[in-house]
């Protein structure tokens, strides 16, 4: 059987530093377009800018505008009138501030989402501890393209109310999502709200028992229903599971399913596709690591198709911010959290509709940066916005940053290398273990030529320097030369293997050969040969039994056809049979030769008595010289 082998994987990170900012990228793709033989795309940070002053500001909310620019919220400490006031900003294109907004009253206020209205103002959605006192309420702000407020209303009772996500309806009234604690007895239920186009609450919904359930973000089917994804702990098969809720467009529930293990996880984010759904968050029941990055596909129905998780095994990775690509697949944010340094970094992921990674980059300032809210930009880039204390004016700043896709010139993955048994039976299936690498990180594919006239054409991906295991059966005995190559995702192969030698089947040595004489004499030395081919060509032994004692003496290895001599005295008279057969490195035993010799007793006459037998029988004489 063969043993297993452990190889290092070497993963290659590339840093570039920008304004003092570190970017590790990785390049995780299964399919993607090949601009050419030699290049290809990575991710990599174009431009960041902070926004900010002395205290603490950090944006919660992206998207790219119908200009062209950029629209921010969060929350900002340094300006405005309160502790914490809602924050709007304006950019261009590049990021550079065109105009800031600021909102609310002496408490702590603030937005978790924006997005542009159909009369190219803004709806933003978050909390006002300013307004609806004694407990902060669910507050929506709407205002013009100018960042001029129209309206806020407040919605909610005498406990902690608030809204995580808001989205303008078909009917151009609003539809926010977050949690309830008013109408729940204090403890938290995911709740929905719904007004009109200017901010009169038409009904609000919550879900849930007595437990902690949250809803995160929502978006409006075709047909004016809604699907609402969060967490729950009132439902589900752990402590905390990710909770998708379809409603009609009342509010009504029509169907919820819960997502999860035996420990906390998390819905994010929801993305409606013709064949369903898919929702991201992070996971801590899946995975390599601690948290993991989750992406599940469902059914229209909720019923779950298949799951991915994305991670390292040395880090928390929490996936804050979801969205599908122009592409079909999907963009992921959140951060990475290092167990050993317990700093957080900026994490954006880049999946195909299959949900498996094609790209990846890390952003580090050097201290903590936290990233909420990712959009696809027109020109095929990404924004994300968060928080840094890394750079910028104060404790914590808004933080936007801009990434894409540059061209770089692609090289080919290494030669795999191949181990595994040389030898074999046939109709058995054996593993073999084969490991390239590639120096950009690409995810790499392997094709397979097993000697016998088959092969297992590309299949992968693999990550780069992941032992891969594939498997074979040759029906008939042999030498087989087994290859391989590598490529990466935009098809860039290496070069074939060194054939590796597989034999399959053995063959046992033929029947030795013996020489040497027949005849000898008692304490006399006397040399034999012996001599036998491998029809393999393995290095065979010679087992040999001279037949005067019970003793089979063991000489090798030989050399297949080598002849050998070996000397040998007999110490008493008799007829012995010498015995030899060769055995192969296998074991494998030939037929047993056998060489008779004899050794006759010694014969000593009495020189007087033959001389009187030769007077008297002259014939004698002649007969001796005859025999002797």
């Amino acid at each position: 059987m063969l043993k297993n082998s452990k190889f290092l994987v070497i993963v290659i990170i590339f840093f570039v530093f920008m304004n003092n900012i570190t970017i590790s990228t990785g390049y995780n793709f299964e399919k993607k377009q090949i601009l050419s033989k030699s290049k290809a795309l990575i991710p990599k940070e174009v431009w960041n800018k902070t926004y900010g002053g002395g205290n603490l500001d950090w944006g919660w909310s992206v998207q790219e505008t119908n200009d062209g620019g950029l629209i921010i919220s969060g929350e900002t400490a340094t300006y405005g009138s309160g502790d914490f006031d809602s924050w709007l900003i304006k950019t261009d294109e590049n990021g550079n501030e065109i105009w800031n907004k600021t909102f609310g009253g002496p408490f702590k206020d603030g937005s978790r989402s924006v997005r542009q209205t159909s009369d190219d103002g803004y709806i933003l959605g978050g909390y006002a501890d300013s307004y609806g006192y004694p407990g902060h309420d669910a507050w929506f702000i709407k205002t013009d393209s100018e960042g001029n407020e129209e309206w806020n209303t407040t919605v909610g009772g005498a406990y902690s109310d608030a809204t995580f996500s808001v989205i303008q309806t078909s009917d151009e009234g609003f539809i926010g999502v977050g949690y309830a604690d008013s109408y729940s007895g204090g403890v938290h239920d995911l709740w929905l709200v719904r007004t009109d186009k200017y901010g009169n609450e038409q009904w609000n919904k919550t879900y849930g028992t007595s437990d902690w359930d949250t809803g995160y973000n929502l978006k409006e089917c075709d047909d004016g229903s809604y699907i609402i994804v969060g967490t729950t702990q009132s439902y589900g098969a752990g402590y905390q599971d990710a909770w998708l809720i379809k409603t009609n467009s009342d509010g009504d529930e029509v169907w919820n399913k819960t997502y999860g293990g035996g420990n906390n996880d998390w819905g994010s984010a929801v993305v409606i596709t013709d064949d369903g759904y898919y929702l991201a968050g992070d996971t801590y029941s899946y995975g390599p690591g601690g948290y993991d990055f989750w992406l599940i596909k469902t059914d229209k129905f909720g019923n779950e198709l298949w799951n991915r998780t994305y991670g390292e095994s040395d880090s928390h990775d929490t996936g804050y911010s979801f969205i599908q690509t122009s592409d079909g697949g999907f963009a992921i944010v959140g951060t990475k959290t290092s167990f050993a340094t317990e700093l957080t970094d900026i994490w954006l992921i880049k999946t195909d509709d299959n949900g498996y990674m094609e790209w990846n980059i890390t952003i580090d300032g050097g201290e903590d940066e936290w990233s909420y809210s990712v959009d696809e930009t027109n020109d095929g880039g990404y924004v994300i916005t968060g928080r840094t204390n890394s750079i910028g004016s104060g404790n914590y700043d808004f933080w936007l940053i801009k990434v894409d896709l540059v061209e770089y010139d692609n090289q080919p993955p290494s030669i795999p290398s191949i181990n595994g048994s040389n030898f074999g039976e046939a109709g058995i299936e054996y593993n073999f273990y084969f490991v390239a690498e590639d120096i950009e990180n690409d995810k790499i594919f392997y094709y397979v030529d097993w000697g016998d006239g088959t092969f297992d054409d590309w299949f992968g991906p693999y990550n780069s320097g992941e032992e891969i295991i594939a498997s074979h059966i040759w029906q008939l005995n042999g030498y087989y030369s087994i290859r391989a190559k590598a490529k990466d995702i935009y098809d860039e192969e290496s070069n074939w293997s060194d054939p590796f030698i597989v034999r399959i089947g053995n063959n046992p040595p033929n029947l030795p050969e013996i020489d040497g004489p027949r005849s000898v004499k008692v304490g006399i030395s006397y040399n034999y040969t012996f001599y036998a081919i491998d029809p393999d060509e393995d290095d065979i032994w010679y087992h040999i039994g001279w037949g005067d004692k019970e003793i089979i003496y063991i000489y090798g290895p030989y050399s297949s056809g080598e002849e050998i001599t070996l000397n040998y005295t007999w110490i008493q008279k008799g007829n012995f049979i010498i015995s030899c057969w060769a055995s192969d490195i296998f074991d494998e035993d030939s037929d047993i030769a056998k060489f008779e010799v004899k050794v006759p007793r010694n014969i000593k006459f009495d020189l007087n008595l033959l001389s009187w037998f030769y007077i008297r029988f002259p014939i004698l004489k002649l007969l001796f010289k005859l025999i002797l």
